[in-house]
């Protein structure tokens, strides 16, 4: 019982409390998600946010690459010592250090999660934050949306590059994408007086392929503060998939939020082929919805799109086909239960919830 209270044991029971702590706290405040708005996401966290991103988040190094290292170095270490002490004959005591070893590192990864990032799944949803009433999107809105949004693809397709054969290439990407990008997002949300106190850093990971083998274009680590972008991904799909990983980090959870957000951003922008990689990335969620409604509508539209549309499409797949997916109905079961247990009702169905989110916006307009 006295090595039980030993003090490496009585650390490792305050990173077990904490993690359940944390849990226990997201719980209460998704109750009060004002308080959350006012308190944690407008006061502590934006200081985090703030040191972070004036002192780490200047280095040139993606910090996802250290706190893999972090993790992978700790959880070695637990199962070293539970090893040579279970080789030395006291398997009990090797049991039971590896255990209370793991738990203690999953509560300190659930209490940094939570108090850095994961607290702001409770803020008010979009449509109470601009005011916005939840819209009806039918088949005939559906519809008519899809000839808009093709005829501004079309027409933004062609500011951006005149060549039908081949595809926009990365030489049409400005340089300081990520400034450019920052810069948009935040003159958004600041409309919307909405805190942008920090400066959300956007990295590409190699190698590629390491998030596309999930169907991942991006992926915002709250350990390290930052969001990513597989480095495999066309570059026509940089501009979106960065504004969308940087609304995360400037506070948002939801993913059908950050993908609205990010269409916003980008299409307020001054380069046409940011604008036009975010009406793109719009475009596909609602052909997504008129496949499962018609299959053969679905088909006609895209015959009748422009050859230049036709082969940046391909291309964005024949760059997708390049990383096949891993295991994607894990994946996709995963990921689903992680949204919907931090109260995104609809889980990985949410991302198309830009639709609604437009139209609402446009209303509310």
């Amino acid at each position: 019982m006295r090595k039980l209270l030993s003090s490496e044991y009585k650390y490792k029971y305050i990173w077990i409390a904490l993690g359940l702590l944390a849990l226990v706290l997201d719980r209460w405040l998704a109750t009060i998600p004002h308080w959350v708005d006012q308190y944690y996401f407008r006061g502590i966290f934006q200081i985090f946010r703030w040191v972070y991103d004036h002192t780490l988040g200047l280095l040139p190094l993606p910090m996802v690459y250290i706190t893999l290292i972090i993790f992978i170095v700790y959880t070695a270490r637990i199962f070293t010592k539970m090893i040579k002490k279970a080789k030395a004959g006291n398997w009990i005591k090797g049991f039971q250090d590896g255990l209370l070893g793991l738990l203690a590192f999953f509560g300190g990864a659930l209490f940094f999660f939570y108090f850095l990032w994961g607290f702001n799944y409770n803020r008010p949803d979009i449509y109470t934050d601009l005011g916005m009433k939840e819209p009806t999107v039918d088949s005939i809105y559906l519809l008519k949306e899809i000839d808009r949004v093709t005829q501004k693809l079309i027409s933004t397709r062609a500011l951006v590059s005149t060549d039908s054969i081949n595809a926009v290439s990365a030489d049409e990407i400005p340089e300081n994408l990520e400034s450019i990008i920052r810069n948009d997002l935040e003159l958004l949300l600041e409309s919307w007086e909405v805190p942008t106190h920090g400066r959300v850093r956007v990295r590409k990971l190699l190698p590629m392929g390491i998030l596309l083998r999930f169907s991942t274009a991006g992926v915002y680590v709250p350990y390290a503060l930052e969001g990513h972008i597989d480095g495999g991904l066309h570059p026509i799909q940089w501009p979106f998939t960065m504004a969308h990983e940087m609304t995360h980090g400037y506070g948002y959870g939801d993913e059908g939020t950050c993908n609205f957000i990010g269409y916003l951003a980008c299409l307020n922008s001054e380069h046409a082929v940011i604008r036009y990689s975010a009406i793109r990335a719009y475009w596909r969620y609602l052909m997504s919805d008129l496949r499962m409604l018609d299959k053969q509508q679905y088909r006609q539209r895209l015959k009748e799109l422009p050859r230049g549309v036709k082969v940046d499409l391909n291309e964005i797949i024949e760059y997708m086909d390049r990383y096949p997916d891993i295991m994607p109905a894990v994946r996709d079961k995963v990921y689903d239960t992680y949204l919907k247990s931090h109260g995104v009702k609809a889980g990985l169905a949410n991302y198309s919830h830009m639709i609604k989110y437009v139209k609402a916006y446009e209303e509310r307009q």
